[in-house]
């Protein structure tokens, strides 16, 4: 029975992710427009993207991008729709799987994937050229293979661990300190696992053996790395992953409303932006990030060079600051999980820039009712969502047999909202990340509360 209904779950899923993607693509424009560039010389052979020289992409998007391209044509969009559709499902399945699998509950799968069914605003970011449903499908199957890791502890298991956080980081460069909660979680289950071996009498795993596996894992993870880090060698001197920090927090600097809305310092780095943006007929444009980008690089500054630059800039404002700059990040931190999805991708616009792509446009009265009237645009709601998710997570670290496993789904959580929070503006696109570990953490909580109804249920009919 759980299985049949199992199925019909995913089956539902299914039919509401292609009734998204039937409504039409999303144009290809500012971000997409940049990943579609990017694919292009790819395709010209250009696989590390040289003749375009900039320090704030990573290449395995572009890559699978280009590959797609070359073997769609101009039904790419299409294509890729159906793809990055099967990358939702396929994380949405990783996440029931762990639910399952961390409270020993089978019952966890089919409550995930019921507590998924509501979803549908992410789903329309399938439909555009952007990483986000690839970037999350390769982040769950990382966590998987973390889980995997601390179940049977193994070279392979390790190199597994490393390849899937490499692939992770080289789509999002967020995830660049997630590495630091996963430590954490894996030292807890270790020192568990000892705990019930000393209590057999049996000889504990040495730390030695779990260095070792750390130790394979940053292997994999520093060779998958260094092309693209020789690549930004070649073209700006220095070996990095990538460079956008400078331009994020140039934009909570000093941008006003959600942003610190402080003052160009004076002295310093701060003299030297002035400069050149005066240089270049830019002065009044300083609290406009991009426009300050683009100035600095017509300045003579590379790509590399004009994001440390604005770093430095920000910095020196935050260090004047410091006290209006901390209050505002601390809202964008909660806020993150309170911004409205009030303006999502347009799909199905014919008249969008699509570069000889084949598009298609549907309309659906059922869809239409439910983008109308979905959860994610309010901010009460959200705010709801969020209490239930503290109760959720609180619940599995209470919870003696989950405790190590709540405290890694808190810390991963904790760690993409302070990151974000700390370096951008609230969006909804920034928490759809995390939208698996959110009903991954409802579906565990409701199995375990079942669960524990069924043995009261018990007892107090043996009574």
């Amino acid at each position: 029975m759980r299985k049949f209904l199992a199925l019909i779950l995913l089956l539902l899923i299914v039919i509401k992710t292609a009734a998204v993607l039937w409504v039409g693509p999303v144009p290809i424009q500012r971000d997409a427009f940049g990943y579609w560039k990017l694919s292009a010389l790819v395709m010209q052979g250009d696989f590390l993207m040289l003749q375009d020289p900039i320090a704030y992409r990573t290449p395995i998007y572009p890559w699978f991008l280009a590959i797609l391209r070359f073997l769609s044509g101009s039904h790419a969009l299409q294509i890729l729709a159906a793809i990055q559709g099967i990358f939702s499902l396929g994380s949405l399945i990783i996440a029931a799987s762990i639910a399952a699998r961390i409270t020993k509950l089978p019952k966890a799968f089919v409550l995930t994937l019921g507590v998924s069914l509501p979803i549908v605003s992410s789903l329309i970011f399938d439909a555009a050229v952007l990483s986000e449903s690839l970037f999350i499908f390769l982040f769950m199957l990382n966590l998987l293979a973390i889980l995997d890791y601390a179940k049977d502890g193994t070279p392979a298991r390790a190199s597994w661990v490393g390849f899937t956080f490499a692939m992770a980081l080289l789509t999002r460069p967020i995830v660049i300190f997630i590495w630091i909660p996963h430590l954490f979680f894996l030292f807890l289950i270790h020192r568990r696992k000892n705990g019930r071996l000393r209590s057999l009498s049996m000889k504990p795993i040495p730390y030695r053996i779990r260095i070792y596996h750390l130790l394979v894992a940053g292997l994999i993870i520093t060779a998958c790395s260094a092309p693209w880090m020789l690549r930004n060698q070649m073209l700006f001197g220095k070996p990095f992953l990538t460079e956008f920090v400078g331009r994020n927090i140039w934009i909570v600097t000093f941008r006003d409303g959600s942003g610190a809305g402080l003052k160009l310092p004076t002295g310093g780095s701060a003299d030297q932006l002035r400069r050149r943006l005066t240089q270049v007929d830019a002065a009044d444009q300083w609290q406009d990030t991009w426009q300050v980008s683009n100035a600095l690089i017509r300045s003579g500054l590379n790509d590399a060079a004009t994001d440390q630059l604005m770093k430095n800039v920000a910095l020196q404002a935050v260090q004047q600051n410091k006290s209006t700059f901390a209050y505002k990040a601390f809202r964008r931190v909660i806020n993150y999980w309170r911004c409205p999805a009030n303006v999502l991708p347009p799909q199905g616009k014919s008249n969008g820039p699509f570069y000889g792509q084949q598009t298609w446009g549907h309309s659906s009265s059922i869809l239409d009712f439910a983008l109308q009237n979905r959860f994610s645009q309010s901010v009460s709601l959200n705010t709801l969502l969020l209490s239930a998710l503290a109760f959720c997570v609180v619940l599995l670290m209470v919870n003696y047999p989950t405790r190590a496993y709540g405290i890694w789904i808190c810390t991963i959580l904790a760690y993409f909202s302070l990151v974000t929070g700390i370096l951008e503006i609230p969006d909804y696109r920034y928490r759809i990340v995390v939208e698996p570990l959110v009903v991954l953490s409802f579906g565990a909580c409701l199995a375990i509360l079942l669960s524990r109804l069924r043995k009261t249920a018990k007892v107090a009919n043996s009574v």
